[in-house]
């Protein structure tokens, strides 16, 4: 059984967290302490007329934002007494919530199963079973197929006795980053105007949103970021669904999920791929910033608003690190077969 260390709460019941000037847990554990507090920094570009800054959430542990939640997710389990150390955790991921959850049920002594489709970024599941878990990966079948890697997910808590976290429509997902990574960015970067971040689950603009506007300044404009072939914006606008076909990982949905709060929203922006690809090259080319593709998009909405507002404030937060993509985004034969490179 891998090690445990201690995580202390200051709260009865995290079933209600609000943000109070702290977390509602402390995290003595010396790995997943460093979760979080994570840096801010300029995006120094000199055609901008307003201000971009960067958050790094590629900086914690394995690399994503999905650590917080992670760690949220079971501790909420742990206090609510459904699950105890020695337990099994299982989560049905396509990207950076695997090792996320890996990491954290390692430190703080679970098993853990993470079911996957097939073809998924071999440098984001190598999390998995380099930290004790096991993985089972899963044919590309439709989402009402009994082996969909998250139906399979299910099933298998099921079967083993295990609990199923449930990243797409646990409540703790975006909570976590409403009283955590909400008012983190506030305090580094008090006076922005704008907060652009990739929709995936949407757990971490819908959080990041509810904090902005509730207790810092309703009048900072919350942006999501979409694939242009995906569902997230769709749902928003209240159109008619489309087809769900992006190759950017962790951006997009094939239709509107319950952690996304669309109420502390007010815009969502659709980025072709192609142009994701491209900002997150150009982002490392030139100005040595290392960014995952989701980022890439986000960071093409950051710098249109900074070209078209003066005084803007934007905060972009980037979800993951480009070391994820080497072998796709970040790499030229990959690139020209699609076509995504100019010619």
């Amino acid at each position: 059984m891998p090690a445990m260390w201690a995580l202390m709460e200051s709260l009865d019941s995290f079933s209600d967290w609000e943000y109070s000037g702290t977390l509602p847990f402390t995290i003595t554990d010396p790995v997943l302490s460093n979760i979080g507090n994570t840096p801010l920094f300029p995006y120094e570009e000199r055609s901008l007329s307003g201000t971009v800054k960067i958050k790094a959430e590629y900086e914690n542990p394995t690399g994503s934002m999905k650590d917080r939640i992670a760690v949220g997710m079971l501790k909420e389990l742990e206090e609510n007494g459904e699950i105890e150390p020695g337990d099994l955790v299982v989560e049905g991921s396509s990207g950076n919530t695997a090792g996320a959850v890996a990491l954290a049920a390692n430190r703080l002594g679970y098993e853990c199963v993470i079911t996957t489709p097939v073809g998924n970024s071999e440098q984001k599941l190598g999390y998995v079973e380099s930290l004790g878990g096991e993985l089972i990966t899963c044919p590309d079948v439709p989402t009402e197929h009994k082996e969909y890697y998250r139906n399979k997910a299910k099933r298998v808590a099921t079967e083993r006795g295990g609990v199923w976290l449930d990243q797409y429509s646990n409540q703790t997902n975006p909570t976590v980053h409403s009283v955590w990574t909400g008012p983190e960015l506030v305090d580094q970067y008090p006076e922005l105007t704008h907060v652009v971040c990739p929709m995936g689950t949407g757990g971490t603009m819908s959080g990041i949103a509810k904090y902005i506007k509730e207790e810092h300044n309703s009048d900072v404009t919350a942006i999501g970021v979409d694939a242009v072939e995906s569902n997230v914006s769709t749902a928003f606008y209240g159109h008619e669904e489309g087809e769900y076909n992006t190759e950017v990982e962790g951006l997009g949905k094939g239709h509107e999920l319950s952690t996304m709060w669309f109420d502390y929203i007010d815009e969502v922006r659709s980025v072709p791929d192609r142009d994701a690809f491209l900002q997150a090259r150009r982002a490392a080319s030139q100005y040595g910033l290392l960014i995952g593709s989701s980022s890439g998009a986000a960071l093409h909405i950051g710098r249109e608003i900074a070209i078209q507002k003066p005084n803007a404030e934007v905060a972009v937060i980037a979800c993951d690190g480009g070391e994820q993509y080497f072998d796709t985004v970040f790499d030229n034969d990959w690139m020209d077969e699609r076509g995504y490179r100019p010619q």
